[in-house]
């Protein structure tokens, strides 16, 4: 009888607590989840939004880093080549402008006849001991290169390089002055006599003659 009473004794004890046992629990369960939950949210929301920005932060600083490179590469080569374009064509345009207004000494204009190295009173050689008996027209200088023999008076002295123009041998003939003649010479019946032969077969004379000075000789 005792233990039964006992028993239900603490039946009785027990029905009372249980209650407010489950009310405790509840309450230390909405706590902990309250604590811990929102813990747990923020820390995987802070992760995903790392996630998400790094590599656009990373991204950006690439495109940066391209963009800032690839301009200053263009600019530097695109500068070069333009000022490498302007130095070579002044160095093309300037130098023969100057060299065209410079090398003139002095000017003179009449006639032109042709001679050959047979001629009468001719012996195959000029007044300079240039041979011509082999039909030569030419004489090689270390200067102006293959320059065509002509005769002309003391104004010019021999071995003075010349230009012809207004020739029948085109518009501009570079000759150097090897020769003399009795009716050659300013002044007198021709100005210069060019030394032709019988493959050219040049005769004749022309008028209104340009002579060019461009070095004088000796």
């Amino acid at each position: 009888m005792r233990k039964n009473s006992f028993i239900i004794i603490f039946n009785l004890i027990l029905l009372l607590a249980l209650p407010s046992i489950l009310l405790t629990v509840n309450i230390n369960k909405e706590e902990l989840s309250k604590k811990i939950v929102p813990k747990k949210l923020a820390t995987s929301f802070i992760k995903t939004v790392n996630n998400i920005e790094e590599p656009k932060e990373k991204s950006e600083e690439i495109i940066k880093e391209e963009k800032d490179e690839q301009p200053e590469v263009i600019e530097e080569n695109t500068t070069e080549i333009y000022n490498d374009n302007i130095t070579n064509n002044v160095e093309e345009t300037a130098i023969p402008m100057v060299e065209q207004k410079n090398d003139i000494l002095r000017t003179y204009t009449g006639k032109m006849s042709f001679y050959s190295a047979n001629c009468v009173g001719c012996n195959g050689l000029t007044s300079t001991g240039t041979d011509i008996s082999d039909g030569r027209l030419y004489y090689y200088d270390d200067t102006y290169g293959n320059l065509r023999i002509i005769a002309a008076g003391t104004e010019i002295k021999k071995w003075s390089v010349v230009r012809l123009k207004n020739t029948s041998l085109g518009t501009e003939v570079l000759a150097i002055v090897l020769d003399r003649g009795g009716s050659i010479g300013e002044g007198k019946t021709y100005l210069i006599d060019m030394l032709t032969n019988k493959q050219e077969n040049k005769s004749g004379i022309e008028k209104n003659i340009i002579v060019e000075v461009l070095r004088d000789g000796k």
